[in-house]
């Protein structure tokens, strides 16, 4: 054998891995890869967990911006500034007005049950349920309001004044010194013999009356498992079949919670809260929400064990199930509060 062949056969011998070798790569790249799936599946939990989050305080900052915009205008009456000036208002029990037939005055009344005058109530700019529905006028087929939560009732004058009149609604035509109630008998707001007598339509403006309850069902409209927030309104006075309307707002609320601030000696200011229903003959100065957003879909990496305790709940609520959730809460000042 030559010493070219033995060169050879000592490079040839020094090809490649040993087992030993072989096997401390492969346990390597082992190690390797199970840190690079470790990280992708940490990183992508961690977006998901992100997303949900973003999309529960999307969802809670809209239906928190429904809400508060039409609260804020609680108690306004168009030029009127103060509903004791505002003729053919009834409180619960009061006779019927004479601004509605028969007919009508069962319409305005339908959400509170015979003779409570519910939509014309306007010295209770701001009422409402705590932990009950408390409405006689029923939740769509189908939707069943979550008996723990608040319900939120807003009477105001509409912040649009119209081009023209419903003859299916109730109107507030207000003046520097006086307001009323009225159902038009034909469209033109600027025709003197369109709104009440007294009024003169430079001086004075039309306005739709805006009576709203706000509460939270089991079932949004296109999922049975999901709750949602919806409002119901006074609309067509003439039908009673259709005297109210009532639409989602947004799915995904699961519950509200409200306390008034309330001015019990006449300065304007808030002397203690109370919760819906509970407001008596005060003034409302404020209002604060809470909203419990639950998220659509479960997520089973993730476990709800919190408790979850504020307003007046009785009890804390603690679901231990895998829906994601947050609660918003925001203390709303009256822009329209009576001095």
């Amino acid at each position: 054998m030559t010493s070219a062949d033995r060169n050879r056969g000592g490079a040839y011998r020094q090809n490649g891995l040993s087992l030993i070798e072989l096997m401390v790569a492969m346990i390597i790249g082992i190690f390797l890869m199970l840190g690079a799936v470790t990280v992708y599946n940490q990183s992508r939990n961690t977006y998901r967990a992100s997303e949900a989050l973003a999309r529960l305080q999307e969802v809670g900052r809209l239906a928190m911006d429904v809400v508060e915009t039409d609260l804020r205008m609680a108690n306004y009456w168009g030029m009127n500034a103060d509903a004791t000036f505002i003729i053919n208002r009834a409180g619960p029990s009061e006779p019927q007005p004479s601004a509605f037939t028969n007919g009508q005055w069962a319409i305005v009344s339908a959400c509170g049950g015979a003779g409570s005058n519910w939509a014309i109530d306007l010295d209770k700019y701001l009422d409402g349920s705590n932990n009950s529905y408390g409405l006689s006028c029923s939740a769509p087929s189908g939707y069943t309001p979550i008996a723990t939560s608040d319900v939120l009732i807003i009477r105001r004058a509409s912040d649009v004044i119209p081009t023209t009149l419903d003859t299916n609604r109730v109107y507030v035509q207000s003046s520097r010194i006086q307001g009323e109630l009225f159902v038009p008998s034909c469209a033109s707001p600027t025709n003197a013999s369109c709104i009440p007598p007294g009024f003169l339509p430079p001086v004075s403006q039309s306005r739709l009356l805006e009576a709203s309850a706000y509460y939270v069902t089991n079932r949004s409209t296109l999922r049975t498992d999901v709750p949602a927030l919806r409002r119901k309104r006074l609309s067509n006075i003439n039908d009673a079949s259709n005297g109210y309307t009532d639409d989602e707002i947004v799915s995904g609320i699961e519950d509200m919670q409200i306390r008034f601030g309330i001015d019990t000696n006449g300065d304007t200011n808030v002397d203690s809260y109370v919760n819906p229903g509970a407001v008596g003959g005060a003034d409302v100065i404020s209002a604060t929400i809470w909203l419990r957003v639950r998220s659509e879909d479960r997520d089973f990496s993730h476990t709800d064990g919190r408790s979850y305790q504020y307003a007046d709940m009785a009890s804390a609520f603690t679901p231990n199930d895998n829906y994601r959730r947050i609660v918003i809460s925001k203390t709303i000042l009256l822009r329209n509060t009576r001095v």
